[in-house]
């Protein structure tokens, strides 16, 4: 008696079990129906279209295009197409037309990228700039001291050349002294050999009749 206890029970549920067939495998481009008890493999509508009704209870469906403006990408069951994008957030543009069978491709304006990957918003490429501090800055010791080196070197350079130069006059001035001696010692030379003048004959002299006579040639002697 207890066996038939056990199996009473599983012939209770024996017809429950086979009132619910298995689920047939459908390629990509099908899909199942019923939804609740699939047991058909239907074909979907292509890219391009939209499912516009189809029956509850067999694969009897009808496709139908898509409007301008809207899209199917690809094999669908769809009862509506996609609306396109419109590209028209901030410094975003038109790639690619939208069309029946695929959205529109949206990228940015100069200086902008796309943020994602689909592009749904553009940011800058320029890096923003900061703005200058109002805090007193302390001065950089290397930028001060890089500022007063060329100073330095500058005054180094003016002393170096006043004492080349300074040089250059000893040693001229200690080349030329015996030429200037020997040019004095010359000059001084010819200015004792100068001779000496004599008074001419028509001065007033007060001299002895004599004297005048004997030196210049007058009726008077």
């Amino acid at each position: 008696m207890r066996p038939l206890c056990f199996i009473l029970p599983l012939l209770c549920f024996l017809p429950l079990l086979s009132s619910n067939p298995v689920k047939p495998t459908c390629s990509p481009t099908q899909y199942s129906w019923p939804y609740i008890s699939p047991t058909f493999c239907c074909e979907k509508c292509p890219a391009g279209e939209f499912m516009a009704r189809r029956s509850q209870t067999n694969c009897d469906h009808k496709c139908e295009p898509c409007e301008a403006g809207k899209y199917t990408a690809g094999y669908n069951t769809a009862m509506n197409c996609e609306f396109c994008n419109s590209c028209s957030k901030p410094n975003m543009e038109v790639k690619t037309e939208c069309s029946a069978t695929h959205n529109t491709v949206c990228t940015c304006k100069a200086g902008y990228k796309c943020k994602d990957q689909d592009c749904n918003e553009c940011v800058s490429t320029v890096k923003p700039t900061v703005p200058p501090s109002t805090t007193v800055a302390t001065p950089d010791v290397t930028t001060t001291r890089l500022a007063t080196k060329p100073i330095a070197d500058t005054v180094w350079f003016l002393v170096i050349i006043a004492l080349l130069c300074t040089g250059i006059a000893l040693v001229v001035v200690t080349k030329i002294k015996p030429f200037l001696v020997w040019i004095r010692f010359t000059h001084g030379y010819f200015l004792a050999e100068k001779p000496a003048t004599q008074p001419a004959c028509d001065e007033e002299v007060s001299k002895p009749v004599q004297e005048v006579c004997g030196k210049c040639d007058q009726p008077m002697c």
